[in-house]
């Protein structure tokens, strides 16, 4: 059987990018092979399955997971190093040792207590580094001015780097921590959509990109310009100040 699927199915050798793509896609090929007779028993092999079902044994209640768990030791930029392939943590674990999940599609970070810090798609082959950045945008926020030169600058969508090209000090500060708090729950789509609504009127503030965003994934959208079918009606011009007290003391006494 292993020789079958290896000469039919992953010969020549396939270049992956994705296991979980792979898996799926050679499924339905197996799907599919299921419906040609067998080349001894002149019957269709999904009917030599169904007869081979009902002697299955029953599957455990509970899925296996194939994993392991190491402890390995963070370097002072807060990488740790698997099979030659590093992996970010948080700040905080720089030069400490932490706990690591690892299957054959993810590395996951994890607390002494098995609470998740942060997961990365698992890397095949030497010296690669995987990096979410989430954990240290609140670092970053204290040195704005250094945003340049990091790498996370350069993976940023062209809508931010423009953004940030003219912010203030500040702003950068306002705005990286803002990206802190997003990341942890969604990805840059929603927030670069969120600033482009924002920037149709000029550079926005970061309270109105945060205003947007969360107008965004609350359901309730941008609302439009309401554009009336009758014009108003003509009001007279209000003005301000105390003219109109001060005649209400015309000809009264003051002590």
């Amino acid at each position: 059987m292993v020789k079958y699927v290896r000469n039919n199915y992953l010969l020549p050798g396939l270049h992956v990018l994705n296991l979980d793509e792979l898996n799926k896609t050679l499924w339905e090929k197996a799907e599919k092979d299921r419906e040609r007779k067998h080349y001894e028993k002149e019957s269709f092999i999904s009917q030599l399955f169904e007869e081979d079902r009902k002697a299955f044994l029953v599957l455990p209640s509970k899925e296996y997971q194939c994993i392991r768990y190491e402890t390995v030791k963070a370097d002072k930029y807060g990488y740790i190093k698997v099979e030659k392939n590093l992996y970010s943590t948080s700040p905080r674990y720089a030069l400490n040792k932490v706990l690591i999940r690892i299957s054959y599609n993810s590395i996951d970070i994890l607390t002494d207590d098995y609470q998740l810090v942060v997961s990365h798609p698992r890397l095949y082959g030497q010296y690669r580094k995987s990096i979410n950045w989430q954990p240290y945008l609140n670092l970053m926020a204290k040195r704005p001015m250094a945003l340049k030169y990091t790498s996370f600058y350069e993976q940023l969508p062209q809508e931010w780097q423009t953004y940030f090209n003219s912010c203030t000090s500040s702003e950068k500060s306002e705005a990286l921590k803002l990206l802190g708090t997003v990341m942890k729950d969604y990805d840059f789509s929603k927030i670069t959509e969120a600033l482009k609504i924002a920037s149709e009127h000029g550079h926005p503030s970061v309270e109105s990109i945060k205003q947007v965003f969360y107008q965004l994934i609350n359901g309730r959208g941008i609302r439009e310009e309401v554009h009336l079918q009758k014009s108003l009606p003509i009001m007279p011009e209000a003005t301000r100040g105390l003219q109109h007290y001060n005649q209400l003391l015309k000809g009264a006494e003051i002590n």
